[in-house]
């Protein structure tokens, strides 16, 4: 098996958690703690407008004026979307090469159904090359 043999959607997240452009930074952060994740879609309605990741929101939390931003105020707009039927190898390939922790995954309705991080790029690799890793207890720790 190799990552010509995989579709991005076998190793993608699915959408669980999602903010709007409207909503303070802080709140962007807590809820990125509390679920432990790095990265948060942007939407409007249906639409996915947008991404803000952790690192953006470190950039600018510790700043007095912080409170005063919103999501919008620091969300890129410039996205990195596939679908999940994509090959792996390539959408991996698109988040190296442009140097992205992260794209958007639509459904064949131009939906969002999920996030590919490079996480999960890593994951795939692991999987990969390493099939039995998740049962090795020398790994494990």
């Amino acid at each position: 098996m190799s990552f010509n043999d995989l579709i991005v959607e076998e190793f993608t997240s699915p959408i669980v958690h999602t903010i709007t452009a409207g909503e303070s930074l802080g709140s962007a952060f807590d809820l990125m703690q509390t679920h432990k994740i790095r990265h948060l879609p942007v939407i409007h309605g249906l639409s996915v407008v947008g991404i803000i990741s952790e690192r953006d929101i470190v950039t600018f939390i510790t700043r007095p004026w912080s409170e005063k931003l919103l999501v919008e105020d620091i969300m890129h707009t410039s996205l990195l979307t596939a679908y999940g039927n994509d090959n792996l190898g390539a959408v991996a390939y698109k988040l190296s090469s442009l140097k992205i922790g992260s794209a958007i995954i639509l459904d064949d309705d131009n939906s969002l159904y999920g996030i590919f991080t490079t996480t999960d790029a890593l994951n795939a690799l692991v999987e990969l090359l390493m099939p039995n890793a998740l049962q090795r207890s020398d790994l494990k720790g």
